[in-house]
């Protein structure tokens, strides 16, 4: 089969490897969607200082069963299945407290930029027919949204602010909607987004290369600031701080970005309105089900769109090409890039 093997930086080469065969509690699927995440971005930006050995990516995927393994009862071939990348080792207090998500044995995979890939049982979600193969490729990065809105409890009539108009900043004020948001300012560029932003749940859209950001949030709440914030840039950016400008007195910060330096704010601003900061980090459970499930059936129930997000489409060949677009946001207006394997 052809495969996208990723050998570090922006050395990526579809080559031939050997088919997969599913094993026991396995399943062989035939990948139709995956999608390319801010992660799989930061790893295309950083040159290794030492050749790697190459690895397929690839962590955000929709596709069929087409071949089973040995004791797989619960799926069929033929059947549409979302991946979710990630495997715990379920035999820990996180996992048994439902937040497998932090487990310290946990495990990340990859496999999405290929015609084929094998998983385990555990980790596919049969998809309804109301959801797309590209809205399935999309339920991850909707996972994490959905973890960051539980984490930081966003209720009804709340005032969220989302700092990144990245797809997680997207997804994230998508999924705060949902969850009762009274009014949702964006803060992020280019005008791409942000107009998707405001078009998919009327979010007051504010260019940070424009405009004043601290000073238009204050005038979209009335001089109080957000009741929740939530950052979804992460890399080098310092937004912590600005997080706790933003705030309003006894708000919610949610960190959700992963940075690569570390982050510095105004002991002021956050002690003296007794700001609470939490960190969100990918998914777990929420009332007895898995977050990726939850996106699942948001998704099912039209509760989401995943349509407007999407903004480039490539095929396995054009992988370099689905990268650069994807790294240059702000000539090319991608949001969302999904690369379709042939």
């Amino acid at each position: 089969m052809k495969a996208a093997q990723f050998y570090g930086g922006k050395d990526i080469r579809v080559e031939t490897v050997p088919d997969p065969i599913p094993g026991n509690e396995q399943v062989l699927v035939k990948v139709d969607a995956a999608g390319i995440c801010g992660s799989d971005l930061h790893g295309y930006h950083h040159q290794p200082e030492k050749p790697q050995s190459p690895r397929i990516g690839g962590h955000e995927l929709a596709g069929h069963i087409i071949d089973i393994g040995k004791d797989v009862v619960d799926y069929k071939s033929g059947e549409r299945v979302a991946v979710e990348p990630i495997s715990p080792c379920n035999n820990c207090p996180e996992c048994y407290n439902g937040y497998y998500n932090i487990c310290a044995n946990l495990r990340h995979a990859g496999g999405g930029f290929a015609e084929y890939m094998v998983t385990k049982t555990t980790n596919v979600y049969s998809l309804p027919d109301s959801v797309s193969l590209e809205g399935g490729a999309l339920a991850e990065v909707y996972a994490v949204a959905v973890h960051a809105v539980n984490r930081a409890m966003v209720s009804p009539g709340d005032r969220v602010a989302i700092i990144g108009s990245g797809p997680v900043g997207l997804t994230i004020a998508q999924v705060a909607d949902t969850a009762g948001a009274s009014s949702i300012v964006m803060l992020g560029k280019p005008n791409n987004p942000l107009s998707i932003a405001n078009e998919a749940v009327g979010a007051v859209p504010i260019n940070v290369d424009k405009t004043n950001a601290v000073e238009a949030v204050m005038e979209w709440s009335g001089g109080r600031g957000a009741d929740v914030v939530f950052e979804a840039v992460g890399g080098d950016a310092n937004t912590l701080e600005q997080a706790t400008e933003i705030a309003t007195k006894r708000g919610r910060v949610c960190m959700v970005g992963g940075h690569r330096s570390p982050l510095t704010f105004s002991e002021r601003f956050a002690r003296s309105r007794e700001l609470t900061v939490i960190w969100s980090f990918c998914y777990g459970r929420h009332g007895g089900r898995t977050e990726f499930q939850i996106a699942i059936d948001l998704l099912a129930a039209g509760k989401l769109d995943p349509n407007p997000l999407v903004t480039h489409r490539f095929n396995l060949d054009e992988i370099n090409q689905a990268f650069a677009v994807a790294a240059g946001r702000d000539e090319h207006g991608s949001v969302k890039v999904l690369v379709f394997p042939k």
